[in-house]
């Protein structure tokens, strides 16, 4: 199980002292003034010394006008609102966006998620992303005071920006070793693999009746297995990828992830393997030349950059083959600890169709993988 990690609100909390917005507060030269006009006016009345008494007011007008101004400028700074040109406004994990802000307000803080704050010179700055997921940088603040420095306040100016991180894909080989590493004699690899032909998965296992002008000969020399072309081709072929997105599925060291703005989510190492597993496995379908639908658990469309994907609360069983379009000629389903739940469901994919499942995560998974064996499928390990 991986370390816990500390939490959004953890660490909104460590920084809180250092990036919330503040009410006007003397700087220590306006404390010193406020003093000093203080003295002036009790000694001047104390002595009779009219000229002490006009100096302390003066001062005390001084520091009172600065406050004044600088709660102005507070007023108006908050209804400005900030925009940022983030380059790129897509990166994958690892990589780094340049933000810049179209203001000229002096003093600017930018928030960034996990609450860390960041000064934000003419220039801009860079941020790195460290983990995937939609996230929300800013509101920023301004550091703000008042005439002669006596006053000092910082206010929270609005505008968000949202910067998408994408997934780092498997690598190939990785891919391949995922794959490969099945529960049954058949390496699910053999017609997913890196040099696949576009019509790959448009085959199945030859069954008596089969003529054989239709014998696939490519697929039947990877798998070893005499492999025929289906009935009917698609026009436009789909492979429908699906990512099991239950925390059910992965419990194990799920952990906080803050957006940003105030959002958070939940997130676990075996589904961020689950969701680079995705990834890759898109480019390699379309890469073969095949048309890719990404669907959830419950058959709902997902975004195929997978920058959104969060796990969810949900606990029922899997819904997602009832949404599998007509042309699907072959289904990669994604599967955590709750596959043993969703069996009677799986049972109802098709049999035309090529069918693979990637198990994820421990926990009762080999009774499950090998009734899917026996129902068919081709099963790999795609580690915890």
């Amino acid at each position: 199980m991986a370390p816990a990690r500390p939490s959004a609100r953890t660490a909104r909390r460590a920084a809180a002292g250092s990036s919330s917005p503040t009410a006007p507060r003397p700087t220590p030269r306006g404390l010193a003034l406020t003093v000093a006009a203080a003295l002036l006016v009790v000694a001047g009345l104390s002595l009779g010394r009219r000229e002490a008494v006009t100096l302390g007011l003066f001062l005390a007008v001084a520091v009172g006008m600065s406050c004044a101004v600088l709660a102005a400028r507070t007023v108006l700074a908050r209804r400005v609102r900030l925009t940022r040109s983030v380059v790129p406004g897509a990166l994958q994990v690892g990589g780094s966006a340049q933000i810049t802000l179209d203001g000229t307000m002096p003093g600017l803080v930018d928030a960034l998620p996990a609450g860390r704050p960041v000064p934000v010179p003419p220039s801009g700055y860079r941020w790195r992303a460290r983990e995937r997921g939609v996230y929300d940088v800013g509101p920023a603040l301004a550091r703000l005071s008042g005439p002669f420095g006596l006053w000092s306040a910082r206010a929270q100016v609005a505008g968000t920006s949202r910067v998408e991180v994408e997934p780092l894909p498997l690598e190939d080989d990785e891919l391949d070793r995922v794959l490969r590493a099945g529960v049954g004699e058949h390496d699910a690899a053999d017609l997913l693999g890196s040099h696949a032909a576009p019509d790959d998965l448009l085959v199945r296992e030859h069954r008596d009746g089969d003529a054989l002008t239709r014998v696939h000969w490519g697929a039947t020399a990877r798998t070893g297995r005499l492999m025929v072309r289906q009935e009917e081709w698609a026009h436009d072929a789909w492979a429908v990828v699906v990512l099991d997105c239950r925390a059910v599925s992965f419990a194990a060291g799920r952990f906080d992830v803050d957006g940003g703005a105030g959002r958070h989510w939940q997130s676990s190492p075996g589904f961020e393997r689950a969701v680079r597993a995705a990834a890759a496995l898109i480019l390699r379908l379309q890469e073969a030349g095949h048309q890719v639908l990404l669907l959830d658990h419950d058959g709902h469309a997902l975004d195929p950059s997978l920058a959104p994907a969060v796990l969810e609360p949900s606990v029922r069983e899997a819904t997602w083959p009832a949404a599998l379009p007509g042309e699907a000629a072959a289904v990669v389903a994604l599967l955590g600890t709750a596959v043993g739940q969703d069996l009677p469901v799986l049972a109802t994919v098709p049999h035309h169709l090529q069918r693979v499942a990637v198990l994820f995560g421990t926990g009762g998974r080999r009774d499950a993988a090998e009734r899917l064996e026996t129902d068919g499928w081709l099963v790999a390990e795609g580690g915890s």
